[in-house]
């Protein structure tokens, strides 16, 4: 635009103009982002039709069934596994992280006709320890219904104890037992004639069915004694938990990558977590055979000579052993 020879009432105007496209772009400016991020407020994702989960149903009856069925599936164990322990938490302020071990895993379970639900077995469990890279034997535990044995060839110490000794350590590392495995590798079968309870519920966009199992303590009052989870797209059981007298959860058990071995069904990444031990442990089975006998020396384990002799009793005389 020429302005040249206008007088002031034409630089007048000149300049309301320009103040006008001034305001127009300032708006301009602000509105646009604001149009722009509210096109952006909704995105569609069309997943695959492979990649859609099916969500399966199933009742309460039905989940039993397939839990005591896995249950009485497992009868041995013979594996070779990567473990790693991890000590600790953000509650203890230390988080200690154990390089990956190799670990040997034998284990074997009998069923007995008992009234009693909570001793209807018998089993024995041997869990060898070796150094990553050397290989060096750095534990051999072993333990049945009675007692744990462990031999910690590094602290040339033989450690002995009660299998339902409850005493912690104060090193979380201690208070590691073969015994405690024993939940973890064979899947806890449902209690007969005991009230269960259904559940469905959701975590990190994953549908689950809970089953929760209600005893009676020594003084009848109601506490949740275990709860079974399953994932509803393939209806696996992930996540296993057993509870205290108190409400606290003693041992969670974590299962993944389900594959059929021998003709059954098990898990190949098992993660056990004991929150009241402070300690957890990981096991990726890299080859296993299930269900075939195990000679019964393989479960000895004798004192070296020269080793330590380190018996594990209560603190003191008024604690006892724990109930099985």
């Amino acid at each position: 635009m020429n302005t040249q020879g206008a007088g002031p009432a034409g630089r007048g105007r000149w300049a309301r103009q320009l103040k006008g496209i001034a305001r127009v772009a300032a708006v301009a400016a602000l509105v646009w982002p604001l149009l722009g991020f509210a096109c952006k407020t909704k995105e569609t994702t069309r997943l695959a039709p492979e990649k859609v989960l099916p969500l399966q149903t199933a009742t309460l009856e039905e989940l039993l069934a397939k839990i005591e069925q896995a249950s009485n599936a497992m009868r041995s164990l013979n594996a070779e596994a990567e473990m790693a322990p991890t000590t600790g938490s953000e509650y203890s302020g230390v988080i200690e992280e154990y390089h990956d071990a190799r670990a040997f895993v034998l284990a074997q379970r009998d069923y007995q006709a008992t009234d009693d639900p909570r001793q209807d077995s018998v089993y024995h469990v041997r869990l060898i320890g070796q150094a990553p890279i050397v290989r060096k034997t750095v534990f051999d535990m072993v333990a049945d219904s009675r007692q744990f044995k462990i031999h910690l060839p590094t602290k040339n110490k033989f450690i002995v104890g009660s299998a339902t000794l409850e005493r912690r350590s104060e090193k979380p590392i201690e208070n590691l037992r073969p015994q405690h495995l024993i939940e973890a590798l064979f899947l806890p079968a449902p209690w007969a004639n005991t009230p269960h309870l259904l559940e469905e519920n959701e975590f990190d966009g994953r549908r689950f069915y809970g089953v929760s199992e209600i005893v009676l303590d020594d003084s009848g009052q109601t506490i949740l004694h275990r709860k079974w989870w399953f994932e509803r797209s393939r209806l696996e059981l992930v996540r296993v938990q057993r509870f205290g007298l108190k409400g606290e959860l003693v041992s969670d058990v974590r299962y993944a990558d389900w594959r059929e071995e021998s003709g059954v069904p098990y898990p190949h990444q098992i993660e056990l977590s004991r929150p009241q031990d402070d300690y957890r442990l990981t096991l990726r089975f890299k080859k296993m055979t299930l269900n075939q006998p195990v000679a019964p020396e393989k479960f000895v384990l004798e004192k070296p000579e020269g080793a330590e002799l380190v018996e594990v009793k209560p603190r003191a005389a008024t604690e006892s052993p724990a109930k099985p």
